[in-house]
């Protein structure tokens, strides 16, 4: 069984950039809310916007992490390939269990045609960063 998800939607708002302790490690990752539509067939044979979802999505790494939080912008469409996590825990003040479920992304691809506000300056190296 795979837990793959894979999904189009808007950024919520600008990412945000945080480091975090994994183990005995500082880690760099990228925290956006995205929008991912829902659609179904009508009664026409065409497509009809369904409702929708927000996901938190991260997307780890120190370059990686940099780059999409440069680069992606509220509004932003992207298209998203992770897996999906689920969070458990339990709020102390009333003992009650609280679940959450979020992605984890391994590509994030940005639309080209909302892309208008994202000036790229050339890398200087030849290394090319893939997000």
């Amino acid at each position: 069984m795979s837990n793959e998800f894979r999904g189009t939607g808007n950024a919520g708002d600008l990412p945000v950039l945080k480091t975090v302790l994994v183990g005995n490690e500082e880690r760099q990752v990228a925290e956006l809310r995205v929008f991912f539509d829902e659609y179904r067939q009508d009664g026409n044979g065409g497509v009809e916007q369904a409702g929708g979802f927000w996901l938190d999505v991260n997307v780890w790494g120190e370059r990686h992490a940099a780059e999409v939080a440069r680069l992606v912008k509220k509004g932003a469409r992207v298209h998203v390939i992770g897996r999906l996590v689920e969070s458990r825990w339990t709020v102390t003040a009333t003992g009650e269990e609280r679940t959450a479920l979020y992605l984890n992304a391994d590509h994030l691809f940005l639309s080209l045609t909302r892309l208008a506000e994202v000036r790229f300056q050339p890398r200087r190296d030849a290394s090319a960063v893939r997000v």
